[in-house]
C-alpha cells in the first residue's frame, strides 16, 4: 500500500504543513484579511501565508470574498480593494482533527516533547508512512528486530533502527529483552493514537472525496490498534465479523469478546462468528465516533452492539 493509500493520510499531510493548524485556527472566529493573519501568526510571512491560503482554498477548506474598492477622486482618498477569507464547513470539521490531535499531546506527552503548535507532533507522528506501518505491524502484539526486518523491505536497516529509536523516544513503542533478544511492543499511547488517524479518514471520505479512497483494511489495521484498549462487560463473550463493505476488497476483521476485553484476532476463527455487522467505511467511522451507523447486523445483537460500543468509548473517550 502506497503512502497515499493510508487513510486519513492527505488530510494529516495538510495540517503538518508548517503554519498550517495556527492559519487555519486564526480563522475559526471570522474571516480575515492576508494582512491580518500575518500580524497575528508570528513569524510567517507574506508568501507563505499567500500559498497556504490558495492551497485550502482550492481543497475548499476556506471561502474567499472580495470586496471591490473605489478610485481616489479630487478631494477623496480611494478605497482599496479587499479580500477576506474565511473556514468552510470542510475546514471547520478539519479542525476537529487538529483538537483531537492536540488533546492526545495532552493526556500521553510530557510537555517537554510537545513541539510547536499543539497537536504538531502527533499530526506529524501520524502523517509518517513509516511511523505508521511499523506500529501496526505491533497492534497483534511485540515482535523482535529480525521479524520487523523481515515485515518492512522498504526501510533498511539502519533506517528502521532508527525509526524504532524515534517511537521510543515519543512514547510509542517500549523496548525489552526476551533473553538476549530485543523485543518491541506497542504503548497504550500509541493505540489511542490511532483515533487521530481514524478521524482524519473520516474526513476524507466525508469531504475529500478523492479519485482513489483508502482501501478498507486500512481501518481494519487501525481498529486492531484499538482494540486491546476497549473494555466490554464481563458477561459477554464471543466472536464478532466486521465487515467493510464497497472497497476494491470487502477486508474482514474478527473481534473476540470475553474477559472484559477484546482481540483482534489475526486470521478468520474455525468457528462462525456469533455476530457480524458490516456497512461501508463511512458508517463504521460514524458508528465508531458518532454511534449512529446505517450497519447490518445479525446473530448476536447486544454482543457486537457491545463491542462497537467499547470501541466507539475509546474514540470518543
Amino acid at each position: 500500500m502506497s503512502q497515499q493509500d493510508q487513510l486519513g493520510v492527505r488530510a494529516l499531510e495538510l495540517l503538518a504543513e508548517e503554519h498550517m493548524v495556527p492559519l487555519i485556527r486564526s480563522l475559526e472566529a471570522a474571516a480575515r484579511r492576508p494582512a491580518e493573519l500575518e500580524r497575528c501568526l508570528d513569524g510567517i510571512s507574506h508568501a507563505t501565508v499567500s500559498r497556504r491560503l490558495r492551497r485550502l482554498h482550492d481543497r475548499g477548506l476556506v471561502s474567499r470574498e472580495r470586496q471591490p474598492g473605489t478610485p481616489p477622486r479630487s478631494c477623496l482618498p480611494g478605497v482599496p480593494h479587499e479580500t477576506r477569507y474565511g473556514l468552510t464547513a470542510a475546514g471547520r470539521r478539519l479542525l476537529e482533527v487538529a483538537d483531537e490531535a492536540a488533546r492526545w499531546e495532552r493526556a500521553w506527552c510530557a510537555e517537554i516533547e510537545r513541539r510547536g503548535p499543539a497537536g504538531t507532533l502527533a499530526i506529524k507522528l501520524s502523517a509518517d508512512s513509516h511511523m505508521r506501518k511499523i506500529t501496526l505491524l505491533l497492534a497483534d502484539g511485540p515482535l523482535g528486530s529480525r521479524d520487523l526486518d523481515e515485515r518492512t523491505p522498504g526501510l533498511c536497516r539502519s533506517a528502521l533502527r532508527r525509526r524504532l529509536r524515534e517511537l521510543v523516544l515519543a512514547g510509542l513503542v517500549e523496548r525489552r529483552r526476551r533473553g538476549t533478544v530485543p523485543l518491541y511492543e506497542l504503548t497504550i499511547a500509541a493505540r489511542h493514537l490511532a483515533r487521530v488517524a481514524m478521524l482524519a479518514g473520516r474526513w476524507e471520505w466525508q469531504w475529500s472525496r478523492p479519485e482513489r479512497p483508502a482501501p478498507g483494511n486500512d481501518l481494519n489495521d487501525l481498529l486492531r490498534m484499538l482494540a486491546p484498549v476497549a473494555h466490554v462487560p464481563e458477561p459477554l463473550a464471543g466472536i464478532c465479523r466486521l465487515r467493510v463493505t464497497g472497497c476494491a476488497v470487502d477486508p474482514e476483521i474478527y473481534l473476540a469478546a470475553g474477559a472484559g476485553g477484546i482481540l483482534a484476532l489475526a486470521s478468520a476463527p474455525a468457528t462462525p462468528p456469533a455476530a457480524v455487522g458490516h456497512a461501508r467505511p463511512e458508517a463504521w467511522c460514524d458508528a465508531l465516533f458518532l454511534r449512529d451507523g446505517p450497519i447490518t447486523m445479525s446473530g448476536n445483537l447486544p454482543l457486537l452492539a457491545a463491542v462497537i460500543g467499547a470501541l466507539s468509548a475509546v474514540l470518543t473517550a
